[in-house]
């Protein structure tokens, strides 16, 4: 292993960390010196590869929204039926249950976009990929003659998202009226008016 692979594996152990600590803490457990304990490394190794804690956040979001939306695509390639897709993109978007690390994270670092420019920028590029997943699903659809919405498939991916995107954050903030099956299910019933068919209700995973 090279120099510089040796430094990216080693960035990657930090960035891993980090995201381990904030899911299991909170944004404002994480510390330099945390993260160093976590790998077996010493806070100066740690600041040798990031002098300034906001570059290793940044790294941990940019790296979880990547990861993130590559797989929402992923999950939803293999399935050819619009209806059945569209469905599946919905529970692929909604978090497991209140202790999803993943959806817990995101949420979490989102905040930072409020506050910085960068973080902002990553939150507009997981949106636009994941508008882009819901639109390209829909416009499917009505070419499969399955969906016949009234409205355009760019605006309905972005309502979509958008109720997806708070029932998520009601999920992981543990609002105990509602549960990952009923968001499902209000996310289906929606989409089923807005598209003019009923959709198949899936078993959760």
């Amino acid at each position: 292993m090279n120099a510089r692979s040796r430094s990216d594996h080693r960035r990657a152990e930090m960035v891993a960390a980090a995201h381990e600590t904030i899911s299991e803490f909170g944004l404002s457990a994480l510390s330099i010196r945390g993260i160093a304990a976590k790998i077996g490394m010493s806070p100066g190794s740690v600041l040798y590869h990031y002098p300034d804690i906001a570059d290793l956040l940044y790294d941990v979001h940019r790296t979880l929204v990547d990861r993130y939306a590559t797989r929402r695509v992923h999950t939803t390639a293999a399935i050819p039926e619009p209806p059945r897709k569209i469905v599946h993109a919905f529970r692929s978007g909604l978090p497991s249950g209140p202790d999803d690390e993943v959806c817990k994270v995101l949420y979490e670092l989102h905040d930072l976009g409020s506050r910085h420019d960068r973080h902002a920028a990553l939150m507009t590029s997981l949106w636009d990929r994941e508008k882009l997943l819901f639109e390209s699903i829909v416009v499917a659809g009505i070419a499969s003659g399955d969906f016949h919405p009234r409205r355009s498939p760019g605006e309905l991916a972005a309502s979509f998202l958008a109720m997806e995107d708070g029932l998520g954050l009601h999920i992981v903030s543990q609002n105990a009226s509602l549960s990952v099956p009923m968001a499902l299910d209000l996310l289906v019933s929606f989409a089923s008016a807005e598209l003019g068919l009923d959709l198949p209700r899936p078993a959760l995973r």
